[in-house]
């Protein structure tokens, strides 16, 4: 069941005054969707409830004021309708703006105001034939809304299309499923195809360690059963994650369930998300001291999405400079070393 209605949340736990007051404001510029399992989490999660109730910064000018609508210029590098063309070996196909999670961080949140869509098949078949007519693409991201619930017969041509394409190697999607509906993630249906269109790596989305139940641990064990690399996107949110302890115990609890690390993204500059933006430095300080506490295997790529679409930065934290003839270390606990470049 899908829950959109103030109705129908307050049917299922209590808003305090300002929740319903900013439900009521923020709706009528930027909807509210859940799905049940994923309202009932924010019912024991603060982290959740942050994640997935509109706020009234969302719409206050005065904290959105530097957000763009579309500040990664995605449309602007389409090369056919839904794909874009960035990198010289990847592209990136939007296939819907349907979610049943709205998340009010998200990064296309300029496509909650438009009516929903789902790719086209004629708009499928033109993809497939931009990849053909592409050697140098051999990594294809499929990406929405949530991609796993456009129509079965329009994923299924989708994937097995670009399974038929030698030069395309990985086929990442890039999905919450497992987070905010992970029954879904369970249908047989769903994973025989998965499995059948063999190029396939899920990227999936806990930002926080609450997100990680029991049965999301189920929805990941049913992917990696058939094959299915799982790693994991999050977002660095102010008031949610960011803080050396919370993402610490969140890469822990995803290598536990064979979930990669995989990116730790900077808040993109979008209008509408600016008040869950942390400073860069916060991301590089929290970076710092993970690398103190974890193995290189649990830690992700800490990176910014350059406005302008300039493309995504990994940064790390500077732990080394030339001095002459040498270079100076700062090993995992601090200390320094030295090492002649030779």
């Amino acid at each position: 069941m899908i829950v959109k209605s103030l109705k129908e949340v307050k049917e299922l736990f209590p808003l305090t005054e300002e929740e319903e007051r900013a439900f009521k404001e923020v709706v009528k510029v930027y909807p509210f969707s859940s799905t049940v399992y994923y309202l009932e989490l924010a019912r024991k999660s603060l982290a959740v409830r942050k994640m997935l109730l509109p706020s009234l910064l969302e719409i206050d000018p005065s904290v959105q004021g530097r957000g763009e609508e579309d500040p990664l210029r995605e449309e602007r590098d389409f090369k056919v309708p839904l794909l874009t063309h960035r990198y010289p070996d990847r592209v990136l196909i939007i296939t819907t703006n349907y979610c049943p999670v709205l998340c009010r961080y998200c990064m296309r949140k300029r496509n909650w105001k438009k009516g929903v869509f789902y790719i086209t098949e004629r708009e499928i078949e033109r993809c497939l034939k931009y990849i053909a007519d592409n050697p140098k693409v051999r990594d294809v991201l499929i990406s929405g809304g949530e991609p796993l619930l456009i129509p079965a017969e329009k994923l299924e041509r989708l994937l097995i299309g670009l399974k038929s394409i030698d030069h395309v190697e990985v086929v990442r999607i890039g999905t919450r499923l497992p987070v905010v509906w992970p029954e879904r993630v369970l249908e047989p249906e769903l994973l025989s195809l998965l499995e059948k269109a063999q190029k396939v790596w899920v990227n999936t989305h806990f930002n926080h360690p609450d997100e990680i139940t029991p049965l999301s641990k189920e929805a990941v064990l049913a992917l990696l059963k058939r094959g299915i690399p799982v790693n994991n996107q999050a977002v660095l949110l102010k008031g949610v994650n960011d803080s050396v302890g919370v993402i610490e115990k969140l890469l822990r609890e995803l290598q536990k369930i064979k979930v990669r690390p995989y990116y730790l993204f900077h808040c993109d500059p979008v209008k509408g998300v600016m008040h869950f933006s942390t400073s860069i430095t916060k991301g590089l300080d929290i970076l710092r001291e993970l690398f103190k506490r974890l193995s290189p295997l649990a830690i992700p790529y800490y990176a910014v999405d350059g406005p302008g679409g300039y493309g995504k930065v990994p940064l790390l934290p500077q732990r080394f400079k030339k001095l002459g003839n040498f270079y100076e270390f700062e090993a995992y606990d601090g200390r320094l070393f030295t090492m002649e470049d030779r």
